[in-house]
C-alpha cells in the first residue's frame, strides 16, 4: 500500500520522518502533502480535521471500557463491528478506531478514562494519526489495517451517535477558523424552516430538524431555530430542548447527509430575484434586458408547472406534489412579465400557453421521473426520491435487533421468503410484487404488527404508507390509495364470509393487477399504474377467503409469545423509534441477497396457507346454519333429500362438498337432524329431517316426498277439516 492512494480517496495527510511518531515540519497542521510528493515518504499521518475523520484511541482497555460503559457506550461492540476499521500497532492492551466526523471536535483525554478522542485542536488545528504501513519506533514493525469482516479504511463508518455525544458533552464547541465549513445563511434557513407546518409527520418534523442541522453544521444557531419552530407544535405537547437535543447529536451520524441538507431546506423558498435572473427591484417600467429576463421566468413557469387532466389541477414537477392557483400566483407573480403597467398572472400564463405539459392523472412509481408514460399515457409521479434516506450501515445492536423479530417467525423458509421479499421491494421498487404476506396470531403484542405493517413503513417511508382497516375496506371509495406504496391491511378480515371473500377479491386486484382502478368520492374513476406493497396482519385464521388456485397470499402463523416490557424498550426506544431506524433498515435490506424469490412466482406455500384455506371452504357449514337459522333455501322444509341440498350448495358457493358432507353436518350441532331413507314409487331417497322428527321419521315416502315438494296439507288446515 502507498501513501499516495490516501490521498487519492480523499485524506489529508502529513509527513512523519522514519523511527519517529509525529510531524515536524513547519505548518504541518494546514499544508497537507501534495500527492506528487507522497511517493517519497518513510511515514505519514492523517490530518483528521482536514480529512473528515476523527479516531478512538484506546490506551488502556481495562480503563476504558468501565469509563465508556457509564456514559452508554459499549466498547466491546465497537471493536467487535462487522464495519468497524482499526489502526493496529501490535501493542497489547490498546485499539485504535478510526470514523467519519463531519464537524470537527476538540480532542480531550479525560481523566482516569484510559482513551483518547482525536480530531483537533483547541484552534481547530488537526491532530494526526500514524498510517500504515509507517514503522512502529518502538516494536519496529509496521502499523497494519484491522477491524471488523466488512471493515475498510476506504468506507469509513460514521461515528456512532452514543460516542459522538460523549463527545460533545466534554466540550462541544472549538475555534474553528482554520476549518473550512459550509453554512447556509441563518436568516433564510430560519425563514425556509418556518415555511413548514410544525404540525406535519413525524418524519417531515425529523427531516427538517436534519436540513437544520446540515445548513448550520451542527452549530447551537440551527438547535436553536429548530427548537422555536418545534414549539409551534399543536397536538402534542412540546417534548423540550433536552428531547430535542438527543436527536440533534445524532444527526451527526449521517442520517440524511445527502438529502436532508441546508441547501435543499432553502431551496424550499418561494425563489427570490436572483433565482429567476431578474436583477434589481420591481418597477412599473422595465428595461430592456429586465423583459427578457421576466420572460424567462414565465417560460419557467410553463416547463415547471404541469396541467393533470384527471384531478383539474397542476403538479409541481420540483416538489413533485400537486399546487393550486393560490399557490403558484403567490411564489411566482412577482417574477412575471409585466402587461399594461401590471404584472401578469402565471396561472393565465399556464391556461393560455401552447407548450405546457399536459398529463392524465397522479400515480406512484419509485424510481421513475416526475413524468412518466405508462402504457402509453403519461402521468405525474408522486414518488420524490430525496424523500428516502441515504442508507446507514447497522451498529452490532441493530442488527441484532432487526434479526430478533424476524427470528419470532418460527418457520425459517417463511422467514426469508419475507426477508426477500422486502428487500426485493427497497433493491427493485419499479418491480411490482405480485404477492403479498399475511401474519396471524390471536397473541397480541408478539410482533407480527412490527413485522408485516411497521418494518415496510419506515422502507417505504410515512408520506408513502397507509394502513387500510375494515371500514375503508368495506367503502366503494379507495381514493386512500392515490400516491401510497405500502399498503397495510389492519386486522384483516370481514364479518360474514360473503364479506369475506368480496374483500380477498378486491385485495387481489391491489396485489397483482398491473392498473390500480380508482373510485373518486365525487364520482369520478381513473386507472393508474400500480407499484402498491400489500401487507396484511390479522388475528384470525381464516382472514383471507381463498382457495387452493389462489397464489397470492403467503400466510404465517406467528406463534411467538408475547413481547416482555424489557425487550419492547430494547426494540422499540432502542431502535425502532430512533431516527437511524429508516436509513439503518435500508442498508440491511439492501445487503439481503436475492436468491430465491420472485415478483412474480406464487406466495410461498405453508401449512399455514392451507389452513387457512381449509377454513375457507368451510362456508358451505355457514351458508346452511344461516339457512337453517333463517328458515330459507335450502333448508324451509321440515325434511329435506341430502343430494337436493348438495346441488344448492354447490352452486351457490366456493365450497363443493360431497351429499357425504352435507349429511352429516346436518345430522351435527346446530341442526341436529335426523337421517332417514325412504322410497317413492321405484326411487330410494336419502334425507334428513330437520323438524317435527315425532310426525316424519316414521311417515310414509309419499307424505315425505309431498312435504318436500310443498304439496302437502298445513297441520293448521287439518285441524279444521276435523271440526
Amino acid at each position: 500500500m502507498s501513501f499516495a492512494e490516501y490521498i487519492t480517496a480523499g485524506w489529508a495527510l502529513c509527513a512523519i520522518p522514519g523511527g519517529t511518531k509525529g510531524p515536524t515540519t513547519k505548518g504541518w497542521h494546514t499544508n497537507p502533502v501534495p500527492l506528487d510528493a507522497a511517493d517519497g515518504l518513510a511515514s505519514a499521518g492523517i490530518l483528521h480535521a482536514l480529512s473528515g475523520t476523527c479516531a478512538l484511541d484506546v490506551d488502556h482497555l481495562e480503563l476504558a471500557r468501565p469509563w465508556l460503559a457509564e456514559r452508554g457506550v459499549d466498547l466491546d461492540a465497537l471493536l467487535d463491528a462487522d464495519n468497524a476499521v482499526q489502526i493496529v500497532s501490535g501493542r497489547a492492551g490498546r485499539a485504535k478506531l478510526l470514523y467519519r466526523m463531519k464537524r470537527p471536535l476538540r480532542t480531550f483525554r479525560p481523566s482516569g478514562s484510559g482513551l483518547e478522542l482525536r480530531c483537533a485542536t483547541s484552534e481547530g488545528l488537526s491532530v494526526q494519526d500514524v498510517l500504515p504501513p509507517s514503522i512502529h519506533p518502538d516494536t519496529g514493525k509496521p502499523y497494519e489495517w484491522g477491524g471488523g469482516l466488512l471493515g475498510d479504511w476506504r468506507s469509513l463508518p460514521t461515528i456512532p451517535a452514543n460516542l459522538l455525544s460523549v463527545w460533545r458533552d466534554l466540550e462541544p464547541d472549538i475555534k474553528a477558523d482554520n476549518i473550512v465549513t459550509k453554512s447556509v445563511d441563518l436568516v433564510r434557513l430560519r425563514k425556509a424552516a418556518f415555511k413548514h407546518n410544525p404540525d406535519c409527520e413525524y418524519d417531515e418534523w425529523l427531516k427538517v430538524g436534519m436540513q437544520l442541522h446540515d445548513g448550520s453544521d451542527g452549530d447551537a444557531a440551527g438547535f436553536a431555530i429548530w427548537c422555536d419552530w418545534s414549539r409551534k407544535v399543536k397536538r402534542i405537547p412540546y417534548p423540550g430542548d433536552v428531547a430535542l437535543k438527543s436527536h440533534w447529536l445524532s444527526f451527526e451520524s449521517g442520517v440524511g447527509k445527502h438529502v436532508a441538507s441546508g441547501e435543499s431546506l432553502v431551496g424550499e423558498l418561494p425563489a427570490d430575484p436572483e433565482d429567476f435572473d431578474v436583477i434589481g427591484e420591481v418597477v412599473n417600467t422595465p428595461d430592456e434586458s429586465m423583459s427578457a429576463k421576466r420572460k424567462a421566468a414565465a417560460e419557467r413557469v410553463v416547463e415547471r408547472f404541469v396541467f393533470l387532466v384527471f384531478n383539474e389541477e397542476y403538479f409541481d414537477t420540483e416538489r413533485n406534489a400537486l399546487v393550486g392557483d393560490k399557490a403558484i400566483r403567490h411564489m411566482m407573480t412577482p417574477y412575471m412579465p409585466y402587461a399594461n403597467k401590471k404584472l401578469k398572472d402565471p396561472t393565465v400564463i399556464l391556461m393560455e400557453s401552447p407548450k405546457k405539459d399536459i398529463v392524465e392523472a397522479l400515480a406512484f412509481h419509485p424510481g421513475e421521473k416526475a413524468l412518466f408514460e405508462f402504457n402509453g399515457k403519461r402521468f405525474a409521479n408522486t414518488f420524490f426520491a430525496p424523500s428516502i434516506p441515504e442508507p446507514l450501515e447497522p451498529m452490532k445492536d441493530e442488527r441484532e435487533k432487526i434479526e430478533w423479530l424476524f427470528n419470532r417467525i418460527d418457520d425459517t423458509e417463511y422467514r426469508e421468503w419475507l426477508r426477500q421479499l422486502y428487500a426485493h421491494m427497497v433493491q427493485h421498487p419499479s418491480i411490482k410484487i405480485r404477492t403479498a404476506p399475511l401474519i396471524w396470531s390471536k397473541t397480541e403484542g408478539n410482533g407480527k404488527s412490527t413485522i408485516a405493517h411497521t418494518i415496510p413503513q419506515l422502507l417505504a417511508g410515512f408520506d408513502y404508507y397507509i394502513g387500510v382497516n375494515q371500514s375503508a375496506l368495506n367503502s366503494d371509495f379507495n381514493d386512500y390509495l392515490i400516491g401510497k406504496w405500502v399498503v397495510a391491511l389492519t386486522e384483516f378480515r370481514g364479518g360474514t364470509r360473503g364479506e369475506r371473500a368480496s374483500i380477498s377479491k378486491k385485495v387481489e386486484e391491489w396485489i397483482a393487477d398491473d392498473m390500480l382502478q380508482l373510485t373518486i368520492k365525487n364520482g369520478r374513476g381513473c386507472s393508474v399504474p400500480n407499484h402498491l406493497v400489500v401487507t396484511a396482519s390479522t388475528n384470525s385464521d381464516d382472514a383471507a377467503q381463498i382457495d387452493g388456485n389462489n397464489r397470492k397470499w403467503g400466510v404465517h402463523h406467528l406463534s411467538a409469545p408475547p413481547m416482555t416490557e424489557a425487550e419492547k424498550a430494547w426494540v422499540f426506544e432502542g431502535f425502532i423509534r430512533t431516527p437511524r431506524a429508516r436509513a439503518v433498515l435500508r442498508h440491511y435490506f439492501l445487503n439481503v441477497p436475492i436468491t430465491t424469490f420472485s415478483p412474480n412466482a406464487d406466495a410461498i406455500r405453508t401449512k399455514d396457507r392451507q389452513e387457512m384455506i381449509d377454513s375457507s371452504i368451510a362456508q358451505d357449514y355457514e351458508l346452511l346454519v344461516t339457512a337453517f337459522e333463517q328458515r330459507s333455501a335450502p333448508l324451509s322444509r321440515d325434511v329435506v333429500i341430502t343430494n337436493d341440498v348438495g346441488e344448492y350448495v354447490r352452486k351457490h358457493c366456493i365450497a363443493k362438498p360431497s351429499n357425504k358432507r352435507i349429511g352429516k353436518m346436518l345430522c351435527a350441532e346446530p341442526f341436529n337432524g335426523e337421517a332417514i331413507r325412504f322410497r317413492v314409487g321405484e326411487g330410494v331417497y336419502r334425507g334428513v329431517v330437520l323438524h317435527n322428527k315425532p310426525r316424519w321419521t316414521s311417515a310414509p315416502g309419499k307424505d315425505l316426498m309431498a312435504h318436500i315438494e310443498g304439496d302437502d296439507v298445513p297441520l293448521a288446515e287439518v285441524d279444521e277439516l276435523l271440526l
